[in-house]
């Protein structure tokens, strides 16, 4: 060291005679909004505010945090953006406690997406679908209603009518993927499901089923899957899925596996930096030396 240590009065902290200062960085202090919107989701989510209840008047909660107007409404705009309250007007009006719709969760998945640009070829999503749509179909077969089994059909014949017409093939498509998820009955895998709905008829995908060929190879599995599904047999439905999947999309043990063997051959190049034509004519020439 080039110095004693010396106390800085000011700080509290250890400063070296050279002028150096102990690493402390800069502390990030929540507003005062966001610890009181905290406070009041807490108490709603623990049902000291149950659903359909009015929270107390925003003078009330003023008086009772000590916060300034302004700080209370920013803390139940939070809240009612975050599905917790609803802000009802009139004599009787005010914030009143709700929950998140399952259309609020997926207008929320649809913003993530949209704002990071992913479309249905992106890694993650593409992750996504050959994870969860294979159990989405078998969970369909275990638990589909009639209703949901004439929906699926019903869909299934919107794709047949508009397989000359690319965007619409792609558009029923997708509504006939939502139908198999909702007849799985899971607000989240159906929430996921539509939240994609609009990476399913991207551009990517618009060049994947440009051909009529394409377009009737899917149909034909579509047709499979549903019969799987009539039949209640999950496990068929599963397999038959997971083949649909990877037949309209590389599939991702696929992209895995060429991964790792690209960087194989790349660590074994490095290794080995002369190619065995090379090593022969070294090997050669040392022997002739």
């Amino acid at each position: 060291m080039t110095g004693d240590p010396e106390v800085d009065g000011g700080t509290g902290g250890m400063t070296m005679s050279n002028g150096a200062v102990g690493a402390i960085g800069p502390v990030d202090v929540p507003k005062a909004s966001e610890i009181f919107a905290d406070i009041l989701r807490d108490k709603i989510l623990r049902g000291e505010f149950p659903q359909g209840e009015s929270l107390p008047p925003e003078r009330t909660l003023v008086e009772q945090s000590g916060l300034s107007r302004a700080a209370v409404r920013d803390s139940l705009a939070i809240l009612k953006q975050q599905g917790l309250i609803v802000t009802k007007t009139g004599r009787n009006g005010g914030s009143v406690v709700s929950r998140p719709t399952p259309s609020d969760l997926v207008s929320s998945l649809e913003i993530f997406l949209q704002s990071h640009g992913w479309d249905d070829d992106h890694p993650t999503l593409r992750q996504m679908r050959e994870i969860l749509e294979p159990w989405c179909a078998a969970f369909a077969a275990a638990d589909r209603t009639d209703a949901d089994l004439d929906l699926l059909h019903s869909e299934h014949r919107r794709t047949l009518a508009a397989i000359d017409n690319t965007a619409r093939y792609l558009e029923a498509s997708k509504e006939w993927h939502n139908a198999v998820v909702g007849a799985t009955h899971n607000v989240l895998l159906s929430a996921f499901m539509q939240a994609r709905g609009d990476a399913m008829v991207s551009s990517a995908r618009r060049a994947r089923y440009d051909s009529r060929s394409a377009r009737q190879a899917a149909i034909d599995d579509h047709a499979r899957i549903c019969a799987a599904i009539e039949d209640r047999d999950p496990r068929l439905a599963y397999d038959l899925m997971t083949d649909h999947v990877r037949g309209s999309e590389h599939p991702l043990l696929d992209v895995l596996n060429d991964t790792a063997q690209h960087a194989k051959a790349a660590a074994r190049q490095e290794d080995s930096p002369l190619d065995p034509e090379a090593a022969s004519q070294a090997t050669s020439s040392g022997h002739a030396n």
